[in-house]
């Protein structure tokens, strides 16, 4: 606990304060960010890497799973397309704990999100264009 607060002196430490946000945690925020970005091949091999950086840390893939579900979940606008990714993150989630491989189902995972998410955005973007025609 004190080398995570050591930029804050105060010892004892008292109840309210809050605790900064963890490294791996920002990491994987910034992961998820990559991900809404852009869904390419290239965008998928640049998360592999930073999961399975995250991995060799030694995080747990559980936390890595349940984290950016929620972060890319955060990002998203539509219900339904919530209520898939968290279906899709059940999914791989169970086969993760089945398997001997974490790496290789958390990037399964962002591979699907990233094909739901770009077809749900094209699919908005044509309803769009198709609005802005009317007018």
């Amino acid at each position: 606990m004190v080398p995570t607060n050591r930029y804050d002196r105060r010892y004892p430490f008292t109840p309210d304060q809050p605790l900064p946000e963890q490294d791996w945690l920002k990491y994987l925020r910034g992961t998820a960010n990559i991900i809404v970005k852009e869904q390419s091949p290239q965008t998928l091999l640049q998360v592999r890497e930073r999961l399975y950086e995250l991995l060799t840390r030694g995080c747990p893939p559980g936390h890595i799973f349940k984290h950016l579900t929620v972060e890319l979940v955060r990002n998203c606008c539509d219900v339904q397309l919530k209520m898939d990714v968290v279906s899709w993150a059940a999914m791989f989630d169970h086969r993760m704990q089945q398997g001997s491989k974490a790496i290789i189902h958390l990037e399964a995972f962002v591979a699907r999100f990233m094909c739901i998410y770009k077809k749900f955005m094209e699919d908005n973007l044509v309803g769009m264009e198709d609005m802005t025609d009317m007018f």
